[in-house]
């Protein structure tokens, strides 16, 4: 059956319950949520957000992206089978032991190629939330893969979107700890 749009307002609330927050997402994140969901939203985020990521975030130190402060960074890695140094826009978590790295391509069938890149030469170079810094890729299995699946999850609904949309493959974590100079 069909809903009206005032029934589909009343079942999907705008500011959905963040539990890793403890507080319900503020407008602004809700509607930017909303937004980069939607079928637009993911079409910026698959062809234009790359470009712009990449020429602002090396000019904001790390801190500005197109989908806000402190929410992309820039993963530098080196190709598995080129060799060759890639640089990827990333949305990127910060964790307790570092920083959390989905790598749901968007929904896709495939893994994104930056995550082949990080299982076979896991030391990268990662531009966020200040200077570029060394650091080291560990993709995660079992409770340590739930535990930030569920931090990636509350971080962006999408994630769960994109879960469903390309099973069985499932999604890669990593994560990125820092390297001692």
């Amino acid at each position: 059956l069909a809903r009206s749009r005032g029934e589909y307002r009343r079942a999907v609330p705008l500011r959905r319950e963040s539990p890793l927050r403890g507080r319900r997402l503020r407008t602004h994140e809700a509607l930017m949520e909303r937004a980069l969901m939607s079928p637009a939203g993911y079409q910026f985020l698959l062809h234009v957000a790359p470009r712009i990521d990449k020429a602002v975030i090396p000019m904001t130190n790390g801190r500005l992206s197109s989908a806000g402060m402190d929410k992309v960074g820039l993963v530098t890695t080196t190709g598995a089978k080129s060799g060759q140094i890639r640089t990827h826009p990333l949305a990127l978590l910060e964790d307790s032991d570092g920083l959390l790295a989905i790598g749901s391509n968007y929904g896709r069938a495939t893994h994104p190629a930056w995550t082949a890149n990080l299982l076979a030469h896991p030391d990268c170079t990662v531009e966020f939330v200040g200077p570029p810094a060394q650091y080291r890729a560990e993709l995660l299995t079992g409770d340590a893969r739930a535990s930030a699946w569920a931090t990636a999850a509350d971080f962006y609904a999408g994630y769960e979107r994109y879960r469903v949309s390309c099973a069985p493959r499932e999604i890669r974590v990593f994560r990125l700890r820092p390297v001692a100079a």
